[in-house]
């Protein structure tokens, strides 16, 4: 009841304001004050930099998830960036975002067709560009569809629809673990790890039954490929969600992730497959980023 009411004065109030999205427009009014707090300028370039003292080399395996609302003082653009990443990696070096399409207002998942071609991704900015960057191959996942480029692009993301879960061993995000992945994180919270910790849940679903739970609805999707509707399931749960990242993130050394930061933007890396291990291995003693469902009303 109280989160109903809360949401009831949220709409009144940005019915009043005028405001469609309330998180964009807190996040428009603290870039313009952040311009002034933060006066460092600096170039796609000067991140790369950042990158390799993280990490990227050529020949790496690069996820990003970023919001470009947090780049104050970046004088480049979205493109400049990929272009310099695509570059350091190199032609033996492969980059993925996020991908996920919007859903139309009103539209539940089981009537949405998702077209991988066209529709736009609801990751934000960076990963729009990306989505439309010469190259760039998609998956045909619907809840979390993911574009990819360079060598292993198709063993990324051509399995996607063909596993139990999102995130099994046919997705990209186990992919990207398994072949030890960097997951870079452009001016997002300190405690978001990005797609790839759902990995977690859907390898020890059929371990315990708080994992379980994360996987019992089996729900029927929709993609078009060459003028044809197709039809795959995947399970997942309707199960009230809410993260608290600090339990699994405080047990984190320099193996599992790293911290910079230029002007006000932060940049994190986790390094999937040693990351990836250490949350299984927490997993399995009920330590997880959920704080509801809450592991600790579970024996493991």
């Amino acid at each position: 009841m109280k989160q109903l009411h809360y949401q009831n004065i949220t709409s009144r109030f940005k019915r009043l304001l005028g405001i469609k999205d309330f998180s964009l427009f807190k996040k428009k009014i603290q870039k313009q004050i952040g311009k002034f707090l933060y006066r460092k300028k600096y170039t796609a370039d000067d991140i790369i930099d950042i990158m390799c003292g993280l990490g990227l080399k050529e020949g790496s395996l690069v996820c990003i998830h970023a919001s470009m609302m947090q780049f104050y003082n970046y004088t480049g653009n979205a493109e400049q960036l990929i272009d310099a990443i695509v570059a350091k990696i190199g032609p033996t070096g492969t980059l993925m975002m996020p991908a996920f399409p919007r859903i139309p207002d009103g539209c539940s998942y089981e009537d949405f067709i998702f077209n991988p071609l066209k529709d736009k991704t609801g990751a934000g900015y960076l990963a729009e560009t990306f989505r439309k960057y010469p190259g760039v191959i998609r998956s045909n996942n619907v809840r979390h569809s993911v574009c990819a480029l360079g060598p292993m692009a198709e063993y990324l993301v051509s399995e996607h629809n063909l596993g139990a879960d999102c995130w099994d061993k046919y997705s990209p995000w186990y992919k990207l673990c398994e072949h030890d992945g960097l997951v870079f994180n452009f001016g997002l919270p300190r405690e978001y790890m990005g797609t790839f910790h759902h990995c977690v849940e859907s390898l020890l679903k059929n371990t315990h039954p708080y994992w379980a739970q994360f996987f019992i609805k089996p729900t029927t999707y929709h993609y078009i490929k060459d003028n044809e509707v197709i039809d795959y399931v995947n399970t997942d749960s309707t199960i009230y969600r809410k993260t608290n990242k600090k339990p699994v993130l405080k047990t984190f050394t320099d193996k599992e992730w790293k911290i910079a930061r230029i002007s006000n933007l932060e940049i994190k890396v986790f390094y999937a497959k040693e990351a990836l291990s250490k949350m299984l291995e927490l997993g399995k003693k009920g330590v997880s980023v959920y704080k509801y469902p809450n592991p600790k009303n579970y024996t493991f």
